[in-house]
């Protein structure tokens, strides 16, 4: 049995009530510019390169996640409490919300990922998915796919318009995932979670992603906030956003215009200094990362211990 709001101190999602505040005033902000219902229907009847997308998509629109995910990955970010967050990444499964798997050659953004040799031999799973509105012909995006497209390099799966059942993102994140306690990566940019949800059902949705993985680390990239909870958390912490000129700029394709063979992640990155550093910028001795790394192994250990020692206590209670 899940259960939200009350697993949280003081009723909230981020450990940090500003940056809690920063993400509920982002989030009404985009739902009022880019999420009503006029929106929607707009984005519904709009053709867009002979096809429709719910939001303007486009190759290396979302790349500054990669060069994010190259600074993790090559143990440039690092957490104050746990040392290199990559090292809590490694063999991480990816899991996009709302794909735009019909635009163009298919969810170009997960594309993206996928395609990223740097990346590859970190990542366990990449996995694109979309909904299949039956409400018009047009939007039946998953059945269009599967009658008329290729299939996809990568994995991909239906999702519900609204993720809100941690039951559900827990055998999502499961199918995918390595086994009961990898790392999950999510990201939600430019699509339903960030854009077209009210701000108590993104809510719910923070707090079924976190009740449905209490033994995974996660991160969360979710419109440009960068989101991380560790195994020895309950919250969510706001490690730091991405520049928001690109990937997440509504006004024009700004993405086209980048010269992405220069530029690096600290282009992309604006780190939260309460939780992390840029090994670039700031010296961190080696044996304070190695305690940060100590300290959440044995958070590890100890879910561990305790989804073991349920699931025995079960197996006895039924004998």
């Amino acid at each position: 049995m899940f259960f939200l709001f009350p697993l949280f101190a003081n009723g909230t999602i981020i450990e940090d009530e500003e940056d809690e505040n920063r993400l509920i005033e982002n989030h009404a902000v985009e739902k009022l510019r880019f999420g009503l219902a006029n929106h929607i229907h707009y984005y519904k009847i709009k053709k867009t390169k002979n096809t429709v997308v719910e939001q303007r998509s486009g190759r290396h629109r979302l790349l500054d996640h990669n060069l994010i995910l190259r600074a993790i990955f090559q143990r440039n970010v690092i957490h104050k409490s746990y040392g290199a967050l990559g090292n809590l990444f490694e063999g991480a499964s990816f899991i996009d919300f709302g794909s735009a798997i019909l635009y163009e050659e298919g969810a170009v953004t997960v594309r993206d990922l996928y395609e990223d040799e740097i990346l590859k031999p970190h990542l366990f799973k990449i996995v694109a998915t979309d909904i299949n509105d039956t409400s018009f012909d047009h939007t039946r995006y998953i059945e269009i796919h599967m009658n008329e497209r290729e299939p996809f390099p990568f994995a991909f799966n239906e999702i519900p318009v609204l993720l809100d059942d941690p039951e559900y993102i827990r055998i999502l994140t499961k199918i995918y995932a390595k086994d009961e306690f990898s790392p999950v990566i999510f990201r939600s940019t430019n699509s339903g979670p960030d854009l077209f949800y009210t701000v108590e059902e993104m809510k719910e949705h923070f707090a079924s992603i976190l009740s449905a993985n209490p033994n995974r680390n996660i991160l969360y990239f979710f419109n440009r906030f960068i989101f991380f909870r560790s195994v020895c958390s309950e919250q969510f912490q706001l490690i730091g956003t991405i520049d928001e000129k690109i990937g997440v700029n509504h006004s024009f394709s700004a993405w086209k215009y980048v010269d992405w063979n220069r530029r690096s992640y600290m282009d992309a990155f604006h780190p939260n200094w309460r939780y992390v550093n840029l090994i670039n910028e700031t010296y961190i001795a080696f044996g304070d990362q190695a305690d940060g790394y100590l300290r959440i192994k044995k958070c590890a250990f100890e879910r561990r211990m305790r989804y073991f020692g349920n699931k025995l206590k079960k197996t006895i209670s039924k004998s």
